[in-house]
């Protein structure tokens, strides 16, 4: 019978994973699945306490065909790992993604602008972005 291959699961995926590339092409960085599959590049987000630092994994690719932009709360990657295959190649497991991305991340704080360092080494990009004043946490006095 066909509802034998049937899986309700993969539908929601789907559903999930289309709303998610309407949302960033419209510039609003909402993710609705916690790790979304096939999402390229690999992120992570962490704080260093006066800082936060963004990691992604673009191995393979030159730094001239990444682009970085922090606005606000959100940073965005912008670029395009390029396909190199001839006729003469027949894939049989493709699993690395090619093409152009987009990935936009909510950061947890607001960020000085102008302290926005980017290194890109080993296939790693780095960002380190130190927290706005006001995002700082600052040690009150209590009074007796």
């Amino acid at each position: 019978m066909w509802f034998e291959n049937w899986s309700p699961f993969f539908d929601v995926g789907k559903t999930l994973e289309e709303m998610d590339r309407i949302l960033n092409a419209v510039g609003r960085p909402l993710s609705l699945r916690s790790v979304p599959r096939g999402t390229f590049p690999a992120i992570n987000v962490y704080d260093q306490g006066q800082a936060l630092v963004l990691t992604a994994e673009a191995p393979g690719m030159k730094i001239d065909d990444i682009e970085l932009t922090v606005m606000g709360d959100s940073l965005t990657l912008k670029g395009e790992r390029k396909v190199e295959e001839s006729e003469q190649e027949r894939y049989y497991r493709r699993e690395r993604p090619m093409g152009t991305f987009t990935r936009t991340v909510t950061l947890p704080a607001p960020v000085e602008m102008d302290s926005v360092k980017a290194e890109y080494r080993d296939g790693v990009l780095r960002v380190y972005m130190e927290k706005a004043e006001e995002a700082k946490a600052k040690k009150i006095k209590i009074a007796s």
